[in-house]
Formats: structure tokens, sequence, C-alpha cells
């Protein structure tokens, strides 16, 4: 499984809204800027756990990867995963992820702690984990700093890696 961020204005999530079948190309739109999509790959839960210090959605600021978002529409096996982090959301985020340094954030990259939470692919981390997931950090941060930059929110599609 894997989750992908892309930036999305009020029209762009009118469109998508009116016409969800135009989703996909939006989503992979060729030309798209780096900071207006982000794969966070399958780092997307060891992410959320160093952010939040769980492993579930428990509702803070800061959880927006793995939060219950408005939907969108179903992913193409008809699942749920296509959510909308709203401007103000996305604005807090960036916010909260600004007073967030990472050496705070790496010191909670506890393997074991994490497998016992089931945070996805935990039990499967090697010794190059760490760099792999705060990888996703600096990503993240100019991700959710351009979204402040221009008002926007954001699309969060949970998707399939198979």
């Amino acid at each position: 499984m894997v989750i992908y961020l892309r930036r999305a204005g009020d029209a762009d999530i009118d469109r998508l809204v009116a016409d969800p079948s135009v989703f996909e190309d939006f989503l992979f739109e060729e030309g798209v800027e780096d900071l207006d999509f982000l794969d966070l790959g399958e780092a997307w839960h060891a992410l959320h756990y160093l952010l939040t210090g769980s492993a579930d959605d428990v509702g803070h600021t800061l959880g927006i990867i793995i939060a219950a978002l408005p939907e969108l529409g179903a992913d193409e096996n008809g699942e749920g995963g296509i959510g909308l982090i709203a401007p103000p959301l996305m604005r807090a985020f960036a916010d909260a992820l600004d007073r967030q340094d990472d050496a705070t954030l790496a010191r909670r990259f506890d393997p074991r702690a994490m497998a016992k939470a089931d945070v996805y692919m935990a039990d499967s981390f090697g010794a190059d984990a760490l760099d792999y997931v705060m990888r996703g950090i600096p990503a993240l941060r100019n991700f959710a700093a351009q979204c402040r930059r221009t008002g926007d929110g954001a699309i969060r599609v949970i998707a399939h890696n198979d």
C-alpha cells in the first residue's frame, strides 16, 4: 500500500467532485511540479507514527496521513481511499510540522515498538529504514508549505501497490 498527496485548489476539487472519471488524469498529470505531488511510498505509516507517536488515527493535526477525511470517491478497487484535505487543515498541518524538528522525529523511530503497534512494513525494517522514512519529512514540509503558500488543500490517495 502507498499514499500519494496531490495539491488541489477549489476549482480542482469542484472538477473532481463533478466528474470523478478525471481523477487519475489529475493525480498523475504530466508536468506537475514536484511541490504539487508527493509519493510517500511505503513509508507513509512510519511517517505518521513519527509525527503522532501512534499507529492509529489520533485526531491530531499532524495525523493527516491516515486521518479520516471527507471522501471524494473510491479507488480503482472500489474501496475508500480518495480523501480531501481541506485548505485550513493543510495550513494547520504545515504550521504544526514547522514546529517539529527532525532530531525529535528521528528519536521516535523504534522498529520494535512500531512493529508491536502494527505500523505498516515495520516488521521488515532493515538497517537503512530510518533514512528511508526520514526522507519523507522534508518532502512533507515542502509539499505542505507549497499548499500553505497557494492557499490550497490536497487530495490524499491510498493505493494498493500490486
